[in-house]
């Protein structure tokens, strides 16, 4: 028993403004939690060994400063070696942090990882694919969030097209894929 079947057709639709399902605030967190944890991973395999060099380096001299309270320059060093250390780590987290965001929002997927699993992606205002430009704006502008103690990411649960402190910024809109 053999049947034919004729070839599918693919047929563009057209969605309006209405219709689409936006990336609400809880959908939207899962996937950002997913993104970094996945931005940890590269960021505790530099920070690890960087980090154990400078306590290394630091530890000799904390016995000695319980017991005199006097900072010696070896101290001192070792001490900004440690805080350099750490400084260092934090540029590289945010160059991190920008980077993929940015990439991945204004790339033909539209998604970091993490959106991309919970099935979200980034558009502009009108639906169309971003640029690394507009994704690098609405990166920094989630430092605002930040700032303002989260309550800007908070707003994607109040505002009628889910849109977040960064979205409005960048005019982005975050959109469901399935």
């Amino acid at each position: 028993m053999s049947e034919e079947f004729a070839p599918v057709e693919q047929k563009t639709v057209t969605v309006s403004a209405d219709q689409t399902a936006y990336g609400g605030f809880w959908l939207r967190a899962v996937a950002f939690v997913i993104d970094n944890v996945i931005l940890s991973i590269p960021t505790a395999i530099i920070s690890i060994p960087l980090l154990g060099y400078a306590m290394f380096n630091l530890l000799p001299y904390l016995e000695e400063y319980d017991q005199t309270e006097i900072v010696s320059s070896e101290m001192a060093a070792a001490l900004f070696l440690f805080w350099s250390i750490g400084l260092l780590l934090q540029v590289i987290w945010m160059l991190c942090f920008w980077l993929y965001f940015a990439l991945f929002e204004s790339s033909s997927k539209q998604a970091t990882w993490g959106k991309q699993i919970v099935g979200l992606r980034v558009t502009d205002g009108n639906g169309q694919r971003i640029s690394f430009a507009r994704a690098s704006g609405r990166t920094f502008a989630k430092f605002i969030s930040y700032i303002i103690f989260y309550i800007g990411f908070m707003m994607a649960g109040w505002t009628k097209r889910k849109r977040a402190l960064h979205d409005i910024i960048a005019d982005t809109l975050v959109i469901r894929t399935h």
